[in-house]
């Protein structure tokens, strides 16, 4: 199956739609090596079986024997020659059998084909495909040229394709059509159709980059891998190699060049972000200048962009490079390194004599590590690692080799290379046995096997490294140690996050610096959190918050940000949040930059963000997915699950719920799987189902580690409370209801306190329901939050004043929760205030006056993407849900939209967005 190329196919539908009622016509394809011009062609003919179908194929060998092209094509009907006027008829024969015609019949011969064409095309629809046309025959293309441009009511298409950047054009005067590169969804299904077993999420993300769109190149990247390296279980090859087949197609395109402006491209090859001026000064070392550029620049293959040579297709300057023998690699960086000198940037001058040095060498070595910072700031923490690793590779003692191992494990892991990290630790270990080196190795695994592996094993292996570092080296100890109670509170274990905080307060000193007190507070507050010792919790988790300010790390600022949330002060939450995200996006650490926005969407979500947690959320997830980090996607799933849940949407929170199960269960991941249970809680109080919900609840404070998180069952207290009461057990209430007020009056959170009145109200009567009812809103109001929570509150009043029949006062409340669950898409909740109103005697409002807007926001997400072209696979692969899953929700946009086809309904989204 044809992926990714639907623009093109529906411009082939409609040349083949006029054909069927009398109208040729002409196209070229043009596009780079492996594109997929030949697969579209085929499909094309695939889809064809009832026309006349004539096809041709370029070969190099073949391209220097006159009309061989034109034979090929016209050899299936040469039978029909001889209907042909006499002249005519001999010179297609002549052609035929010998490829030899007159100078002065060469119109004649034109005309004789164009003639036999029209003559088939009266019988039956005629296609003509000619793939790879720019190696057919000089002769053949003329006179494929003359026909194509006189192709007028016959129903005759004539489809040709050809690579692109030729010395001159293939079929001068034939309209063309460019293939661009696949997008990224395309290239993920075609990725999932030809590899033997499903990849790794990292594996498929450096596929995709590598590929570069181009799915030719992605099919031999495949060829080219193990199944050990497609299940990530080792590294893959760094670079990937394109394969010698592709790697040849796109050298074609350079062989004829001169040799001084293949020399240069060699050298932008080498170094893509060199100046053009430092490429060519060090082109003229070898006798070239500027001008050799100009042969490449003609043909499209390169051009000059802000003082830079830039490679129109990146798999070309890819292929020159892995094509280049060794010595001659190590001989353009010689002299690249050369023309840089030690002053203009000698970091990149230090990188390319790395390159090119042929053995160990200690000074050149130091140079490089020295200069990694400086690489990691202009090009990223791959730069840096790669530059690390170069330096280890020169370096003779082991205990330095394996420190910049080590090292250079680190940065890779920070941009987002997990099994390449994995795979320099590795090769780390002979040298890293003992002391401080072995325990710096057994930090960096610990903390990737914390983003990716049981949470409970990680918080051993990390415990392992604590032991080994703690005399040795205490900052490093010291985020060992709370690395390690992160994998505790991810596994929700209150045991082993308070082991992690005694061996913290053992470890630091009251002189320590902010970093390390920051550590130790954030420690200690979130243990007497998780112990429910709330009024020893504030005040180190205010210093923690206090702390913040004077530090300029991402960790600590993740650490500061849920010590901000478990005070139950969200907006600090979110600016501290904000601020983490910022600076990992500011300094390349891709894999940190899921990991601050797992607390970034709870402050958005708690202030009512909702959209904005959405979009965080998604596309944290789709990060996390690549960069290995299947725990952080799990969390960013259970979220997703909890918006879900807020929008009425049963069947996406329900799915996602059970994917965090799975992988809860696998993982011991106690965080997200209580999550994910609050988000069916909620969906059950959303549908009137509070046995259920309180059912769920109710389980989470006798469930273990690995399904169980303390400070999310406090959060979820309200919840309960509610559940437990419209069920007629308000008795259940009272204990978790006393933990949750120790929590509030503690942190004096007024959305906490809000929430705390309002579960007073639920358990009162009369005036003194109403008088909670009134403190709760001016707590919500105070707080600043008018989210979910405040309309629920909103609604239970309404529906508290309703049964004390005071319709008035309720329908006041009603409308105000109406309004703000309308405008979240609270679909369930909106549902039950209308119902609510509708017993007051009140007449409800129209729930959706344009159809369009009766689709929950990932159905109207769906439908806008279904409306733009996109299939089911390539949408399930953007929102990262199955194509099951769209389909599922495809059909009740039919229903709500009451149409019946794609084009009815991309017609109805696209005028709702077109409506004011």
């Amino acid at each position: 199956m044809l992926r990714g190329r639907s623009q093109e196919q529906s411009r082939i539908a409609r040349a083949l739609s006029g054909m069927e009622s009398g109208q040729a016509t002409a196209l070229l394809l043009l596009g780079t090596p492996g594109i997929g011009k030949t697969a579209l062609l085929a499909d094309t003919r695939d889809a064809t079986t009832e026309y006349t179908r004539l096809t041709a194929y370029g070969v190099s060998s073949e391209s220097e024997l006159a009309y061989s092209g034109l034979q090929q094509l016209l050899l299936p009907v040469t039978d029909q020659v001889k209907e042909l006027p006499g002249h005519h008829e001999a010179l297609l024969r002549q052609m035929l059998d010998t490829g030899r015609i007159a100078e002065t019949d060469r119109f004649a011969l034109s005309m004789a084909v164009l003639e036999l064409l029209t003559a088939l095309a009266r019988t039956t629809p005629v296609l003509a495909l000619v793939d790879d046309a720019h190696l057919l025959d000089s002769q053949s293309l003329e006179v494929l040229s003359f026909v194509a441009r006189r192709l007028r009511d016959q129903p005759l298409v004539l489809l040709c394709a050809a690579r692109d950047s030729q010395p001159k054009p293939v079929l001068p005067g034939i309209a063309t059509l460019q293939m661009s590169p696949l997008s990224d969804s395309a290239m993920g299904e075609l990725i999932t159709d030809a590899a033997p077993l499903a990849p790794s999420d990292t594996v498929r993300a450096e596929l995709l980059r590598s590929a570069r769109g181009n799915p030719h190149a992605a099919l031999a990247l495949l060829d080219g891998l193990t199944d050990e390296q497609l299940s990530g279980q080792e590294p893959l090859p760094h670079p990937l190699p394109l394969g010698k087949e592709l790697r040849d197609a796109y050298l074609e395109r350079v062989r004829d060049l001169p040799e001084s402006t293949l020399h240069l491209l060699l050298l932008a090859a080498a170094d893509p972000d060199l100046s053009i001026d430092t490429l060519v000064l060090a082109h003229d070392h070898s006798s070239g200048s500027a001008a050799a550029l100009e042969p490449a620049e003609e043909r499209g293959l390169v051009r000059v962009h802000h003082g830079r040579i830039v490679f129109t297709d990146p798999l070309l300057r890819d292929a020159l490079y892995e094509d280049m023998p060794l010595y001659r690699r190590r001989a353009a960086h010689a002299l690249l390194a050369e023309t840089l000198g030690t002053h203009s940037d000698p970091a990149r001058q230090a990188w390319h004599r790395a390159a090119a040095a042929q053995g160990p060498d200690p000074q050149l070595a130091a140079e490089l590590a020295v200069h990694a910072e400086t690489v990691r700031e202009s090009y990223g923490y791959e730069a840096s690692s790669t530059t690390l690793e170069r330096a280890a590779d020169l370096t003779s003692l082991p205990r330095l080799k394996g420190c910049r191992l080590s090292s250079a494990a680190h940065h890779a892991w920070l941009a987002g290379q997990p099994h390449r990290a994995q795979n320099l630790l590795d090769r780390n270990r002979p040298y890293a046995t003992r002391g401080r080196s072995r325990g710096v190795v057994d930090l960096i695994g610990g903390n990737i096997a914390l983003r990716s592996e049981n949470a409970l094993d990680a918080y051993n292996a990390l415990r392992e490294a604590v032991e080994t570092l703690a005399h040795r080296d205490r900052p490093l100890a010291l985020r060992a140690i709370v690395r390690s109670a992160e994998a505790a509170s991810l596994a929700g274990d209150i045991r082993r996050y308070g082991y992690a905080e005694q061996r913290a307060r053992r470890l630091c000193a009251d002189d320590d610096p902010p970093e390390m007190r920051l550590g130790l507070t954030y420690l200690m507050g979130a243990a007497a959190m998780f112990r429910g010792d709330y009024a020893a919790a504030v005040t180190p988790l205010r210093e923690t918050v206090s702390l913040s300010a004077r530090v300029s790390s991402t960790p600590e600022l993740i650490w500061a940000t849920i010590a901000a949330l478990h005070l139950g002060d969200e907006p600090q939450a979110h600016t501290l949040a904000t601020r983490a995200v910022e600076l990992a996006r500011e300094r390349g650490a891709v894999s940190i930059i899921p990991q601050a926005m797992e607390f970034l969407v709870y402050s958005e979500f708690w202030t009512g963000r909702y959209p904005s947690a959405l979009s965080h959320s998604l596309s944290a997830l789709r990060i996390a997915r690549e960069t290995g980090q299947p725990n952080v996607a799990t969390h960013h799933t259970a979220a997703l699950a909890l918006l879900s849940a807020i929008q009425g949407d049963a069947h996406t929170c329900q799915l996602r719920a059970r994917a965090v199960a799975d992988q809860s269960a696998e993982n011991s991941l106690g965080l997200p799987a209580t999550l994910s249970t609050w988000a069916l809680a909620f969906l059950d109080l959303s549908t009137g189902d509070a046995a259920q919900a309180a059912h769920r609840l109710r389980a989470l404070a006798r469930a273990g580690p690995g399904k169980h998180h303390p400070a999310v069952r406090v959060l979820a207290i309200p919840h309960f409370v509610e559940a437990t009461i419209l069920d007629d057990q308000p008795e259940r209430a009272h204990a978790p209801l006393a933990d949750y007020e120790r929590w509030a009056n503690a942190t004096g959170s007024p959305s906490s306190l809000a929430l705390l009145a309002r579960c007073r109200a639920l358990l009162e009567s009369g005036e003194r329901a109403r008088e909670y009812f009134d403190e709760a809103l001016r707590l919500h109001r105070t707080g600043g939050h008018l989210g979910i929570e405040y309309a629920r509150t909103e609604l239970l009043y309404g529906t508290t004043l309703r049964r004390q029949r005071s319709p008035g006062p309720a329908r006041e409340h009603l409308h105000c929760a109406l309004d703000i669950f309308e405008h979240f898409d609270a679909r369930l909740l909106a549902a039950r205030v209308r119902s609510e109103l509708r017993a007051t005697g009140n007449s409800v409002r129209t729930e959706h006056p344009n159809r369009a807007d009766a689709l929950t926001a990932q159905q109207y997400q769906i439908a806008q993407l279904v409306a733009d072209g996109a299939t089911n696979r390539e949408v399930a692969a953007q929102l990262y849900v199955s194509p099951r899953t769209v389909e599922h929700h495809l059909r009740n946009v039919f229903r709500r939209l009451n149409v019946r086809s794609r084009v009815e309904m991309a017609r109805m989204i696209s005028q709702s967005s077109d409506s004011p």
